[in-house]
């Protein structure tokens, strides 16, 4: 989309005379992606709409083309291949008009325009909320309609919900299991195979070296903790926003009060506010909002800023006294012969919870 201001033709502080203009080829719809080929919808508003009812197609043609030449300068805009204009005020069916909203527009009053008057129901773009003045909302407030139509005349529907049901999860009995002297009978296919019964392997001179080097290990890792405690924490991500966390502590209490509001606008106590007016209200009151109300969460957002400026600096502190924990109780505790030489780089505690710590195993024998 895009769009231009257009100039007054005459004086420019004259307002009449910026009237006349102001709406002619002011926004542009690209709709190639939806058409699937190069097209532009211009649109014209105000008394620049009822002009065009009287003017030819080839002066409007040569009008737009030269208003997008000057747009898109340098390049050369050609002629359009094909081209519809559309006069609406002349059609007995539209006369030109549609829905726009007016000073005095309240919350809910495109959903009170839908309501149906006996059995007298209706459908249009104005009385389509989400999407006013559309064609689109007219299209889903046709929809809207006849389902209240077909509600009328049947009933209420019910939908389950959710609409296909979840599959129930079979219980698959656990099979049972026979001591036998040869071993232990287990289910495989079809077929019945018995395993035999081994005894646990002997532990091996790698398994004994290993469980040597983890214990080693886990006392340089106390001597660290009980001196230096956890390794810092990474704090909250520093782009956190005082409206953000408002909106966070105040989303469900303004919701309850906008789904108030409008089920008491429109008569109906089951409406429900949308999200986009739950978002107004929300900032709505953050921008009125006092500087008490609002000092408590600009404060979080500072401290968080704080902590992550101080956070590099506090883990190159800790990892570098860390460091020296360690060296300092190999020398005096030197670990047992097999795992000599395996201890002189940081374990996983040092890197943090989200790093791999050293491998313990494959040690010198």
């Amino acid at each position: 989309m895009f769009g231009f201001l257009n100039d007054p033709r005459n004086n420019a502080l004259d307002q009449n005379s910026y009237k006349s203009c102001r709406g002619r080829f002011y926004f542009f719809w690209n709709c190639s992606k939806t058409s699937g080929r190069p097209v532009l919808i211009a649109l014209m508003a105000g008394a620049a709409a009822h002009s065009v009812e009287e003017t030819d197609n080839g002066s409007l043609v040569e009008e737009v083309t030269s208003r997008l030449a000057m747009a898109f300068a340098p390049k050369k805009v050609p002629p359009p291949t094909e081209v519809i204009v559309t006069r609406w005020r002349k059609d007995p069916f539209a006369r030109g008009s549609y829905s726009y909203v007016g000073p005095r527009t309240q919350q809910g009053d495109y959903n009170a325009m839908a309501m149906a008057v006996g059995r007298i129901h209706f459908a249009g773009e104005a009385t389509c909320g989400t999407h006013p003045a559309t064609v689109h909302g007219a299209y889903i407030s046709g929809l809207r309609a006849a389902s209240e139509v077909i509600e009328s005349l049947l009933g209420p529907i019910h939908i389950p919900d959710p609409l296909i049901p979840r599959k129930a999860k079979a219980e698959v009995p656990t099979p049972n299991v026979f001591a036998n002297p040869n071993g232990t009978k287990t289910k495989k296919g079809y077929v019945d195979v018995w395993e035999p019964i081994l005894p646990p392997p002997p532990p091996t001179t790698n398994d004994t070296v290993n469980a040597e080097a983890e214990a080693y290990e886990a006392k340089i890792i106390g001597a660290i903790l009980q001196e230096l405690g956890e390794r810092p924490v990474k704090p909250d991500r520093a782009g956190v926003n005082p409206y953000l966390l408002y909106t966070k502590d105040e989303w469900y209490k303004m919701k309850a009060k906008c789904d108030a509001e409008k089920a008491a606008t429109i008569g109906n106590p089951n409406a429900k506010a949308g999200r986009d007016e739950i978002r107004s209200a929300l900032g709505h009151a953050w921008r009125t909002a006092s500087e008490e109300i609002k000092r408590p969460y600009i404060e979080r957002c500072e401290n968080t800023r704080n902590n992550n400026a101080n956070f590099n600096e506090k883990v190159k502190l800790w990892d570098a006294k860390a460091a020296k924990i360690r060296k300092e109780f190999i020398e005096k505790n030197p670990p047992p012969i097999g795992v000599r030489g395996s201890f002189q780089g940081p374990s996983a505690i040092e890197f943090g919870s989200g790093r791999k710590g050293r491998k313990l195993g494959g040690y010198e024998q």
